[in-house]
């Protein structure tokens, strides 16, 4: 299989994981260009990335006519249309991140531009190339569990990462952003579709905001953390940036290395240093969905920022066994009707970047290889994935509407 040529179209956090994986495979991507119009990141890739031409206006990119075998997508959500489109128009497949759009109409712009120009667009749905799921799916397709007829997923946000993304960061306010059912869980109703292989019908759903409001708000706290007298708050900024495990999230805010000493200096008075209580955010804290499927099958989906730890878990119904894991866990068990119990390691050695429980490293590997003609596992274009996103627009109509039954139309 011969090298295939990259472009990244932002160098944030999703984008660098590809720009990286360019840089550690160069015998699968060359990363011939890099847009970005962030000055910082600008200088920080022409470091890290010397030979690489860097564009600050993705127009000046495309006046090149740089010749490339996909762009990578990796831009704000309500900014997808346009750089999708131009890309798209300009000559080159995609690698677009999710969620395709922030809106339904977007979305389904993108997907018929995707016709008009005969492009190739694959979605990062990371989670159906992680080992995990993609043991998952063979297990399904083996038959050992009988025929699938319900399937229950959650996701478990954690406490932290909800205080993060969904209550100071960028996908805190939907119409700044994107319901969150589409921005964070839009990986989840492409797996539950993936994994049933039907077309849904219907959904029903039903959450809200519950607990980052004012109303909880405690007594004598102030607008930001680094001014606030309620040093035991489990929300107070510098004792979630500075914890070990969780300091990657303020790159949002620095550039530098990410030590206590710089993280302490460049968080006061930015919106990670907001009061949780005190944000312009409307995204539900907490949802759940319930999905019909073509043929009477049904699955369930709950949303949830109150867990201490990040982690999706997973129950699959058969007709002849069920199937239990956590993704984080590594781990799954089939529990044959009758008695016998079968537990399936999962080996996640090979994936040395990203995150996501592999699924990063190994959707870039699915990439090339489809780039290449190659059969990949998991890798499917725009029409099934628009799919998805109209589950996650049903949710949010449904969810509006004290979760009023709400039919999917393509």
């Amino acid at each position: 299989m011969g090298k295939k040529k990259l472009v990244v179209f932002g160098l944030g956090q999703r984008g660098g994981i590809y720009a990286q994986y360019a840089k550690k495979y160069p015998e699968e991507f060359e990363l011939v260009a890099i847009i970005e119009t962030d000055a910082n990141r600008r200088e920080k890739a022409k470091v890290e990335y010397p030979e690489t031409l860097i564009f600050e206006n993705y127009k000046d990119f495309l006046a090149q006519q740089i010749h490339a075998d996909v762009v990578a997508v990796a831009t704000q959500d309500a900014d997808h249309k346009e750089h999708a489109i131009a890309m798209m128009k300009g000559g080159y497949d995609l690698l677009l991140e999710k969620p395709i759009s922030n809106n339904k109409k977007d979305c389904l712009d993108i997907y018929r531009a995707s016709l008009k120009y005969g492009k190739k667009v694959v979605v990062c749905h990371v989670l159906r190339y992680t080992p995990f799921y993609s043991t998952v799916k063979r297990i399904i397709e083996s038959g050992k569990l009988g025929e699938i007829v319900t399937i229950n997923a959650s996701e478990n946000v954690g406490y932290y990462h909800q205080a993060h993304s969904f209550v100071r960061g960028p996908w805190r306010n939907k119409k700044e952003s994107s319901p969150m059912i589409l921005a964070k869980c839009c990986h989840d109703m492409d797996i539950l579709r993936y994994l049933m292989d039907e077309t849904c019908l219907s959904v029903n759903s039903q959450g809200g905001l519950y607990h980052f409001n004012a109303a909880n708000a405690p007594e004598g706290s102030t607008a930001y953390c680094s001014d606030c007298p309620c040093t035991d708050c489990i929300y107070k900024a510098q004792t979630i940036y500075t914890s070990e495990n969780k300091k990657w999230m303020a790159g949002y805010f620095t550039t530098k290395e990410l030590t206590e000493e710089n993280i302490l200096a460049d968080l006061p008075k930015t919106q990670y240093d907001r009061c949780v209580y005190r944000c312009d955010n409307d995204v539900v804290d907490h949802e759940v969905t319930i999905l019909q499927f073509e043929n009477g099958k049904t699955a369930t989906h709950t949303m949830t920022a109150f867990s201490n730890t990040i982690y999706r878990d997973l129950k699959v119904h058969g007709t002849k066994a069920e199937l239990v894991g956590v993704v984080e866990e590594g781990k799954l068990e089939i529990r044959y009707f009758g008695g016998k119990v079968e537990q399936v390691p999962i080996d996640l050695s090979q994936a040395n970047v990203g995150g996501h429980a592999g699924g990063d490293f190994y959707m870039m590997e699915g990439l090339y290889k489809t780039l290449n003609g190659e059969p990949a596992v998991g890798v499917t274009y725009l029409d099934v994935s628009v799919e998805s996103h109209l589950m996650s627009f049903a949710a949010e109509e449904s969810r509006l509407h004290k979760g009023k039954t709400v039919k999917i139309k393509l």
